[in-house]
């Protein structure tokens, strides 16, 4: 089990739950740090008690199929209050014999608990994923040590309640935020994990994406997306401030995990800051964002900074191996610092240029890129993308143009949206996927297509222009 749980200390906690199974006044149970604890709704002392009986029943159930004796040892013991020199005596053995046997059994029924505590945490990751509708679980590079202080900070009782992720586009922002709520120390030290993206403004093919000042994501917004996310669906039907108030109410009553995700205005975090820091405490936010909140006292800030040249390395290859480019895969250290002196560490752009030389050779590739050494990231990102737009077939490039309208959409939605035959836009999405422009998650049965922020800001923007000069 991921943060094991020690047997011991399982065990000891279920003799003490089930010493209190009587105790109408039981506020806290010894199993609450169990996913199966908060699996069963509790609230008051009444309830609290009700749900730690619930898991100790379902266990003694289990128990009694393979060893009958001990869970009715336990059961007489605790659950009928028959004192121990008692059983003692129906059994024909002596009292010491007897505790012996409860021990044995005590462990038994420990062993149960954490086969079904495994199983009940599974189950919590695979819903989680599904329900927030995560990328794929991220292999990381050179960020251990920051994901090791975000969770740190998560699971600290009194350190900021706020956190923000910053850094340039593309270093890897969101991958550490999905890489760190996937961590089973938060499945006990949050009631739930909510995710909202602040979402691009609307965009257009041919015209590119609409302009405004306003906020991409509005207060109002976020909490709808909050209350649907944590089950509070009926406080829809609402006024505004009705909804604030009881999504404020639940995360001041019980520690939520709450993530906004692409904060990428001074507009979008100047307006959310106020109701974030509002509903904060014992819930914690985690917010992604290219601009920095370090002038903000009560926001503590983790800054991802380009991968060193060992890590870039080790990302080259493994992408290379990811996508079936063994010549990459097994490039000498030379080839590979040619690619980390034109690219650097950035880890989308890498991934990028690790995508092309499925199509040219990686001399071509970088030779293409000299001109943007030593210019901004946008710059680069400019050339990288326009040296994709420039190998793609006309269906991959009309595929691409939709895939804003797309997002996290399936195949026939993309089929709609982009006119193609079925075979085109397989071999359109296979193309997108080889470059890095698309990325595919779902599984075996259904699978969804979505673009990288960057992909929709750099390169769609400019992709009209490019589209029109063909």
């Amino acid at each position: 089990m991921d943060a094991e749980i020690s047997l011991s200390k399982l065990q000891t906690d279920i003799h003490n739950a089930l010493q209190s199974w009587h105790d109408v006044h039981l506020d806290t149970s010894p199993l609450d740090y169990l996913q199966l604890y908060r699996q069963v709704p509790a609230g008051g002392s009444i309830s609290v008690r009700r749900a730690t009986n619930e898991i100790l029943l379902e266990a003694l159930e289990t128990l009694a199929v393979e060893h009958k004796y001990s869970a009715n040892l336990l059961r007489q013991h605790f659950l009928d209050g028959v004192l121990m020199h008692a059983i003692a005596n129906r059994l024909n053995i002596g009292q010491s014999t007897a505790y012996r046997k409860q021990q044995e059994a005590l462990h038994q029924l420990a062993l149960i608990v954490q086969a079904k505590e495994q199983q009940a945490r599974l189950d919590y990751q695979i819903n989680l994923e599904k329900r927030l509708r995560l990328p794929a679980k991220p292999h990381l590079f050179g960020v251990e040590a920051r994901l090791d202080a975000l969770l740190e900070g998560l699971l600290a009782p009194a350190t900021s309640w706020l956190t923000s992720i910053e850094g340039l586009g593309g270093i890897g922002k969101t991958t550490l935020v999905n890489a760190v709520i996937r961590q089973p120390e938060l499945m006990t030290a949050f009631q739930d994990i909510a995710w909202v993206s602040a979402k691009k403004r609307a965009f257009f093919p041919g015209m590119g994406f609409e302009e405004g000042t306003s906020p991409i994501l509005t207060v109002e917004t976020l909490i709808d997306m909050l209350l649907e996310q944590l089950n509070q669906t009926a406080a829809l039907t609402q006024p505004p401030s009705e909804k604030r108030n009881i999504l404020t109410r639940l995360l001041k009553q019980t520690p939520y995990l709450i993530v906004i995700d692409n904060l990428e205005t001074v507009v979008d975090y100047q307006t959310l800051l106020p109701v974030l820091w509002e509903v904060a405490n014992p819930s914690k936010v985690v917010l992604t964002s290219r601009h920095s909140l370090r002038a903000y006292p009560d926001v503590s800030c983790i800054t991802l900074d380009a991968l060193s040249r060992a890590d870039t390395f080790a990302l080259i290859r493994y992408e290379a191996n990811m996508r079936g480019l063994p010549m990459l895969a097994n490039a000498a250290e030379a080839d590979l610092e040619r690619i980390y002196q034109v690219v650097g560490g950035n880890p989308l752009a890498l991934k990028l240029v690790a995508g092309q030389t499925a199509f040219l050779p990686l001399s071509q590739v970088l030779d293409n890129l000299k001109a943007a050494r030593g210019k901004s990231i946008s710059e680069l990102y400019t050339y990288i993308y326009w040296q994709a737009w420039e190998m793609l077939t006309n269906p991959a490039r009309q595929t691409l143009l939709v895939m804003p309208l797309a997002q996290e959409g399936g195949l026939k939605h993309l089929l709609a949206l982009s006119q193609l035959e079925p075979g085109d836009l397989h071999d359109a999405l296979q193309q997108l996927a080889t470059l890095s422009l698309v990325q595919v998650e779902g599984d075996l049965e259904n699978r969804r297509y979505s673009i990288h922020r960057l992909t929709e800001t750099f390169l769609l923007n400019e992709a009209i222009s490019w589209q029109a000069s063909v």
